[in-house]
């Protein structure tokens, strides 16, 4: 797990929850504390890593299960790169700017003490055809990263790294997967400023020959629940399943 953190509560209680997740499956946490943009910080822990899998999270996150350890193994017996969300086709360095349609994954938002569960499309623990991955969870194989590396020319600073990590491994031939079985907790919110607006611009200078010409409709689909457990039921995957298909008969009645 190669995670940047300059706050050791933070450190320290996601690497407790990776210790619960991954039960009793060996890994190891490396953290980086002084890393001058993502992109650096992954491209020096991955120097450090000793693993065969090479995970790249955020700091902000909790696991509800202990199954995390033969998740990973089993999809990476079918993917080369997983994450949590991300879309089948890239518009832009936001990935969700490509729309709902074309969005997958599930992620529970934790805001001051609230869960929602957001939905971005299920249709199976499993699911391919993907050209990007958010950020917030990335796992692959260690060669595989050290092959692609982080581009810390580019991305200089807290934004686009996943973007444009993920969509050079799709570039690449690479698969890419979102998963819809590992119930991650995400205490952070992704802000649009101008910093975020400066290195989208750098990624479309970088990849606008690469990506999908036109964007989607977004529509945020986010269920309340009132604590981990429920939080856990509303992320059944045929029930998720089921809810995609309507909102996308929504959609396309639209």
């Amino acid at each position: 797990m190669i995670i940047c953190s300059i706050d050791p509560d933070k450190f320290a209680a996601v690497t407790a929850s990776y210790a619960r997740a991954m039960r009793n499956h060996a890994h190891e946490v490396v953290g980086v504390h002084d890393a001058r943009s993502l992109c650096d910080g992954y491209n020096r822990g991955l120097q450090r890593a000793r693993g065969e899998i090479a995970v790249f999270s955020h700091d902000d996150v909790d696991f509800l299960d202990t199954g995390l350890g033969d998740r990973i193994e089993s999809h990476l017996r079918t993917f080369d790169v997983i994450g949590v969300a991300g879309t089948t086709a890239l518009a832009g360095m936001g990935w969700a700017h490509s729309g709902l349609q074309r969005a997958r994954g599930v992620i529970i938002r934790s805001r001051d003490g609230v869960l929602d569960v957001q939905l971005f499309g299920v249709t199976g623990p499993q699911m391919g055809g993907i050209q990007a991955l958010d950020g917030v969870w990335i796992a692959t194989r260690t060669e595989i990263a050290r092959r692609i590396g982080f581009d810390a020319v580019n991305f200089d600073g807290w934004h686009g790294y996943d973007t444009d990590f993920t969509f050079r491994c799709y570039l690449a031939k690479y698969g890419l997967g979102v998963v819809a079985d590992i119930p991650i907790v995400h205490f952070g919110k992704g802000i649009v400023d101008g910093a975020w607006l400066y290195y989208a611009a750098r990624f479309r200078e970088k990849h606008g020959t690469s990506l999908s010409a036109d964007s989607g409709t977004w529509l945020d689909v986010v269920m309340r629940v009132n604590n981990a457990a429920e939080a856990l039921a509303a992320c059944d995957i045929n029930s998720l399943h089921s809810q995609t298909e309507r909102i996308r008969q929504r959609l396309e009645a639209a």
